[in-house]
């Protein structure tokens, strides 16, 4: 496994540096989002817009920066994004009132979204297409060593009573990242010869359709997950806030341990195959909370959860890349990812409305279907051949 994965070139330690670095302040932060919004007087539907908030701009700058990119090339961009992340989370840790948690949030929206558009892009100009999913859940696995750290630590810092100093912590690490991408090398300087080869789908082929389909329905259970998950465990299960934060560490383990050797086997065997049936663990995991199973369980069902989302996510973005030409990824990954973002806004407010109006369970429950359908919806994909028969590495590729 490492000699595959020193294989996958030059442009990946750096990448993985700032992967780490960012989710470890993400994943601090996250968890104790809600709380937060809740020790400001925020309401159900207040909570809702904050993650509402953050999914519009954030959908309006990838797609804004997807045009951009085609033209300007995607690594400064991701300095640029990482930038604006970095102040945005600064000012929500001063945040006096709900609303102006919602409005802080949505500037981090808008460096969040440039930064992961740009991120796939420049993905796609360097790595072998051939390897795309295990390039992917490498980095994943970058980010999950941070989410194993994150959460344990604002669980223990917001346990001393100061829900404010996670969002710092946030601050300084996206801060610690922009210097990072400061170093990221030129992708026509790194990039494999596989990487310029594309396909032919646009916009609107049944392709990119279905997995834009395949994203949203992804996003909108995690827009009522993120939003429901927290209140639910605290207020119904009396967990503390280290409990909530925890599972997200037991989500960085089964993505590290499991996730790089799930990709490989994507890019192996079939990535939609991988796809439909990382679907499965994700709808589950919902109902063994809602159930409120002995923890033991819900540590499991945790764990083979952080390694389905890798495996999806790898696949799900090897797909695309594979699908759509070369020399207009920037805006089809622009315009997927910001017309897929309106599903965090529609699961979040379709479970907080649940959560109004009848329990906040039904948010946790309508969650959990839109993630098994986001497995489901990629069946009506041509069916593929393996990836390596069908983008064969050039001569002298390491294996």
């Amino acid at each position: 496994m490492i000699s595959r994965i020193r294989s996958l070139g030059p442009a990946l330690p750096v990448l993985a540096t700032i992967s780490f670095i960012s989710q470890l302040g993400i994943a601090i932060m996250l968890p104790l989002l809600p709380l937060y919004g809740l020790s400001l007087g925020a309401s159900p539907l207040q909570l809702g817009l904050m993650t509402s908030a953050f999914s519009v701009t954030n959908a309006f700058a990838q797609f804004g920066a997807g045009f951009a990119l085609d033209r300007y090339g995607p690594r400064r961009f991701v300095s640029a994004g990482t930038a604006v992340y970095a102040v945005a989370n600064g000012l929500i840790a001063s945040a006096q009132s709900a609303i102006a948690l919602i409005a802080f949030r949505g500037l981090a929206g808008i460096g969040g979204g440039t930064n992961l558009v740009s991120s796939q892009l420049y993905i796609s100009q360097v790595a072998d297409r051939t390897r795309l999913a295990f390039f992917n859940s490498v980095l994943s696995a970058a980010r999950s060593a941070g989410s194993v750290f994150g959460p344990a630590l604002g669980g223990l810092v917001a346990a001393g009573g100061d829900l404010r100093a996670p969002f710092l912590i946030v601050a300084t690490t996206s801060s610690l990242a922009f210097v990072a991408s400061l170093f990221l090398p030129r992708p026509q300087a790194v990039a494999h010869p596989s990487a310029a080869a594309g396909g032919t789908s646009g916009i609107f082929s049944r392709t990119v359709l279905t997995l834009l389909a395949g994203n949203l329905f992804l996003l909108i259970g995690f827009g009522g997950w993120v939003t429901t998950y927290a209140p639910f465990a605290t207020e119904r299960l009396g967990w503390s806030t280290f409990d909530v934060g925890i599972i997200f560490t037991v989500f960085g383990i089964g993505d590290i341990t499991l996730g790089p050797w799930l990709g490989h086997l994507a890019d192996r065997t079939g990535r939609r195959r991988m796809a439909v049936l990382a679907s499965i663990p994700t709808f589950l995991f919902g109902f063994v909370l809602v159930f409120a199973l002995p923890k033991p369980f819900f540590y499991v069902i945790s764990f083979f959860t952080g390694a389905a989302l890798t495996a999806y996510n790898g696949s799900w973005f090897a797909l695309l890349t594979a699908a759509v030409p070369a020399n207009r990824r920037g805006r089809i990954f622009g315009v997927v990812s910001a017309v897929a973002q309106t599903g965090t806004v529609i699961g979040a407010l379709v479970a907080s409305l649940l959560w109004q109006a009848f329990d906040v369970q039904w948010g946790i429950i309508v969650a959990s279907f839109a993630a098994l359908s986001a497995g489901l919806v990629l069946l009506t994909l041509p069916r593929e051949l393996s990836p390596t028969r069908r983008d064969p590495a050039p001569a002298g590729t390491p294996a």
